[in-house]
């Protein structure tokens, strides 16, 4: 009966063993996670990260001024300054104007939404470089940008699909 007894012993103690163990795997790997795998892992650029990042941006020279501003339309920015223009609901177009001529920079599109041309995931769609289309299962948004006083402005569209 004694041998019995040893054997049960010996399994209580290798499984509380193996538990301990795996305690101590799981603590360790969230406090990996939660200090960074990688070391520092990213955080959010502050304001004038992004303001500074944006004005080294490429630009070319300024040309003719675009049309004249209406009483809607944004304060000029300075010339191929990128800009954020809300495409509410789609997503976030950031755009420039090189002369009259919008240009998109980025656009991200908002949760549950894409880019509609997974080819160019920077919205450009051929020729057309002053749209973005972002595509849900329910709505198609469209931005079409134009400039205003050297300044992008977004015409949004939204089409329900159906």
């Amino acid at each position: 009966m004694r041998p019995a007894r040893a054997r049960s012993a010996a399994l209580v103690v290798v499984w509380l063993g193996a538990a301990v163990g795996a305690l101590v795997v799981g603590l360790t790997a969230v406090g990996a996670i939660g200090s960074g795998i990688t070391g520092e892992g990213l955080r959010p650029l502050t304001p004038a990260e992004v303001d500074a990042r944006l004005a080294a941006l490429p630009s070319t020279a300024p040309g003719s001024p675009g049309p004249a501003p209406s009483s809607s339309a944004p304060p000029a920015a300075p010339p191929g300054r990128a800009v954020v223009v809300p495409g509410a609901p789609g997503g976030t177009v950031v755009a420039r104007c090189d002369a009259t001529t919008p240009r998109v920079v980025s656009a991200s599109p908002a949760q549950g939404f894409e880019v509609e041309d997974p080819g160019h995931d920077d919205g450009h769609h051929g020729d057309d470089a002053g749209r973005v289309r972002f595509e849900s299962d329910d709505l198609r948004v469209e931005v079409r940008l134009s400039c205003v006083a050297g300044t992008p402005v977004g015409d949004v569209r939204v089409e329900r699909h159906g």
